[in-house]
């Protein structure tokens, strides 16, 4: 694996390691409600020592194997708009696919062109057999992105994941890497 954060382009976005000078801006976009609302693991409030500390953590979680995360830009501008994330499992050869884009950058294809580009990252550079993503079953919007991008429905598991006192089901998606490389 590389040293550094790798730097993908796709035709209409820069998939780059974030800076410490966007900790305000993500903590903006993070504090959109529906972020906190459909993610595990955002909090809300997101403050802007939580964007910082994010920032800054990023290179060392990259280089433990632990965590690819890329701040999601548009090509054009250099704004950002989003994360995109692989939760790596070394010893599995295993990714577990996340993100989001803001809410004005929302039902452009932007989410499944950045998730579509980590996941080839995923499986040509970082050695992974099996890529994964879940959302709750709410949350069609990423589930139309993993069925978009590819990655097939394995099913819903009912009420795993306790959520502001609620529990949700989430529903699970993947792709393995010889399906991924052969898709059209």
């Amino acid at each position: 694996m590389s040293q550094s954060l790798p730097y993908l382009s796709t035709s209409c976005l820069l998939l780059r390691a974030l800076e410490i000078d966007q900790a305000a801006v993500l903590c903006s976009l993070a504090n959109e409600p529906k972020i906190a609302d459909n993610t595990a693991n955002i909090p809300s409030p997101y403050t802007l020592e939580t964007a910082r500390t994010f920032i800054d953590g990023l290179q060392d979680k990259y280089l433990v194997g632990d965590l690819l995360s890329l701040g999601v830009h548009l090509h054009e501008t250099g704004e950002l708009i989003g994360i995109v994330s692989l939760r790596l499992n070394a010893r599995h050869h295993y990714g577990s696919l996340g993100g989001w884009v803001a809410a004005h950058c929302r039902n452009q294809g932007y989410a499944a062109e950045a998730a579509r580009a980590v996941m080839d990252f995923g499986f040509a550079e970082l050695g992974l057999y099996r890529v994964g993503g879940q959302c709750f079953a709410r949350n069609k919007e990423s589930a139309r992105v993993m069925e978009k991008i590819g990655l097939l429905y394995e099913g819903c598991m009912r009420a795993a994941f306790l959520k502001n006192g609620v529990y949700e089901d989430l529903l699970g998606f993947a792709a393995v890497r010889n399906v991924w490389e052969c898709r059209a």
